[in-house]
């Protein structure tokens, strides 16, 4: 069931206004299969348990988790149109690893820089 509130306004402008500001950062379907498909194949290896998927004004976020009582192992985060770059690859301290346009180029730095899980 979805409930719609209804406000009338006489100003285009402040309409205009809150359309742009509440539209969100997401992934797209092709998107999302590819990160699933990665992500399907680390869970059958074990490296890989959970994942989360935050959609923000600014940037999409794809986390996967080792753990679920664990931060996030791994972001593949999804920028706004004006960055410099559309994907960012961001390990568990916040460190930038991988930066491009071309989403299959981050998932392969992941599966070619071989990142395993320490005991």
């Amino acid at each position: 069931m979805a409930v719609h509130y209804l406000r009338q306004t006489n100003n285009n402008n402040e309409n205009q206004r809150t359309q742009q500001t509440s539209k969100t950062i997401s992934f797209n379907r092709n998107e999302l299969n590819t990160l699933l498909a990665f992500y399907g194949k680390k869970v059958s290896q074990g490296i890989l348990k959970d994942y989360a998927i935050d959609h923000l004004t600014t940037h999409a976020i794809f986390s996967f988790y080792r753990n679920t009582f664990e931060s996030a192992y791994l972001q593949i985060r999804k920028n706004y149109k004006t960055s410099k770059s559309k994907y960012c690859l961001m390990n568990a301290t916040g460190s930038i690893l991988k930066q491009n346009d071309n989403l299959e180029s981050v998932i392969n730095y992941i599966n070619n820089s071989r990142l395993t899980i320490i005991k």
